[in-house]
């Protein structure tokens, strides 16, 4: 096989350098790794290389030191950087210091082969362009052609920067901060706002800024927006060099103010306005600025249409799980007073396990409307006073199925379905509804199977008085391995979780 050019790798991790060996060899490249960046300037002395591959944080030098070092003996040398905390800053940074692209930890190998290719492609271009300048050095029409050449390879890293920063989930108000911190980072523009419509759109509203910690006023009326009712009519930018009625308010005699104004569009009606003024080097916004912008404010917009439609979705959802909850209060107060008690419990041992944001969040949601089932559970066997019948507990052990049946339409994520359905599993494999064994259990069932055994112990039922802690406590340690999960009734008896001054600081059932 042809070899598609040879990449040296940089990293102080030798699982990261052997991952990138074996994918890149896999496909063609010729690949060396070297664990510094000290080792990496010898290798380029001594040989040639198409495209450098190094992380952004190793110990004896910075990538983007090593970055810089690169550019002084090669400017047309591709590098690409590897970081574990992609940021737009990081992002910018090696942009400016000539970076190519950046790949984010952990890696997805085929996105990190796209960007690899790509950074060839760049890194191709540029050598045929210099051979073909040195050729033709006297020939000065070609001299912008090049430098336009440039501009544009640029451009697209920069474009590619802005849908990797862009990418991740934010709710709105992050959404809206994180356009005009990439607004401002690829224009060089000292201040920026971003305005959106009120609901009679009469006002523009300042939703996100930069540089305008003086800002009078958050709340503008369209009406004295000046040039940026052009926007709002044409529905298109509109630009000046020396604006002094600027929205910011920041315009200063003597000095220049140059002002970009750019539509956010949904649809085909404007929700709101990006505004930038003034750049760090005193210059006009260009052409180039204007492109980059309108680009990211129609992937903004994009990601706000699809944000709008999550949250109305999830504001049905919360309705008509709340419809559910109240339901069930209104057969049988226990639930009621179990659901909530034990939703804490599980919640406090969630954090102090240090599970991740995701599995408290199914706790919080789920947790409430664990017993939904029991809708489906004639009040002959849900209140009975006495001990259940083999036929009534077969009944009473469908409502896990039951509660699985009304909840699965919401298309809510697989642990806040776990909670409802499987918290009666065992650890052993004998509990249902799934006959689920040991880690097959998901992990919030089986912390909500802990608290939710101990706070029944503890709580007066129809059939018998409640245990003391102390009994409970006992009667979960028995049952550690068999019913339970060890390792989590460890943890709910280390941090003493029932004896904490519990509150309810989420979703107040009313």
């Amino acid at each position: 096989m042809n070899s598609k050019g040879t990449i040296l790798v940089i990293d102080d991790d030798s699982g990261v350098r052997q991952i990138f060996n074996d994918s890149l060899s896999e496909i063609g490249y010729e690949v060396s790794a070297v664990g510094s960046p000290c080792a990496g300037l010898d290798i380029i002395k001594k040989e040639s290389i198409d495209l450098i591959i190094t992380d952004i944080m190793m110990p004896e030098m910075s990538g983007i030191d090593f970055l810089r070092s690169v550019r002084s003996k090669n400017a047309d040398l591709p590098v690409v950087m590897i970081t574990g905390h992609p940021s737009v800053d990081v992002a910018v940074q090696a942009m400016k210091e000539g970076a190519s692209d950046f790949i984010s930890k952990p890696f997805n190998l085929a996105h990190a082969r796209l960007v690899i290719k790509k950074a060839m492609e760049e890194g191709r271009l540029r050598k045929e362009n210099k051979a073909l300048l040195s050729r033709v050095m006297k020939v000065d029409k070609l001299k912008p052609i090049s430098k336009k050449l440039s501009e544009k390879v640029r451009e697209l890293s920069v474009l590619y920067s802005m849908s990797e920063a862009l990418h991740r989930p934010f709710n709105t108000s992050e959404l809206l901060e994180k356009t005009v911190e990439i607004a401002t980072g690829v224009t060089y523009a000292k201040r920026a706002g971003l305005w959106m419509f009120d609901m009679g759109n009469s006002n523009l509203l300042l939703k996100a800024s930069h540089g305008m910690k003086d800002v009078k006023r958050i709340r503008v009326p369209i009406k004295d927006a000046g040039l940026i009712n052009n926007v709002i009519r044409e529905k298109r930018y509109v630009f000046s060099e020396d604006y002094k009625d600027c929205i910011c308010g920041e315009y200063k005699e003597g000095f220049r103010h140059p002002f970009l104004c750019v539509p956010i569009i949904i649809g085909k009606e404007i929700c709101g306005i990006l505004h930038l003024c003034e750049k760090i080097a005193g210059t006009n916004f260009t052409d180039n600025d204007v492109s980059l912008i309108e680009n990211l404010t129609e992937k903004a917009s994009l990601k706000l249409e699809n944000l709008a439609l999550y949250e109305n979705l999830i504001e049905k959802i919360l309705k008509s799980v709340t419809s559910l909850v109240k339901a069930i209060d209104a057969r049988d107060n226990y639930t009621m007073n179990h659901c909530r008690q034990v939703t804490l419990y599980a919640i406090q041992l969630a954090q102090f396990i240090s599970c991740p944001d995701e599995v408290i969040d199914a706790l919080r949601f789920a947790g409430p409307i664990h017993d939904v089932g029991k809708i489906g559970v004639r009040d002959g066997i849900l209140l009975k006073p006495g001990f259940l019948e083999q036929s009534e507990k077969d009944v009473m052990e469908s409502h896990v199925i039951i509660g699985d049946k009304i909840i699965r339409p919401l298309n809510l994520g697989s642990m806040e379905l776990a909670v409802v359905r499987n918290h009666h599993e065992r650890f052993d494999g004998s509990g249902y509804p799934d006959k689920l064994k040991g880690e097959k259990i998901p992990l919030v069932a089986r912390i909500f199977s802990v608290a939710d055994t101990y706070d029944a112990m503890t709580t007066n039922r129809p059939y018998r008085t409640a245990r003391s802690h102390e009994e409970a406590v006992k009667e979960l340690k028995r049952c550690r391995g068999t019913q339970f999960d060890g390792d989590i009734v460890d943890a709910f008896v280390k941090k003493d979780i029932c004896k904490d001054n519990l509150e309810m600081p989420f979703w107040e059932i009313s």
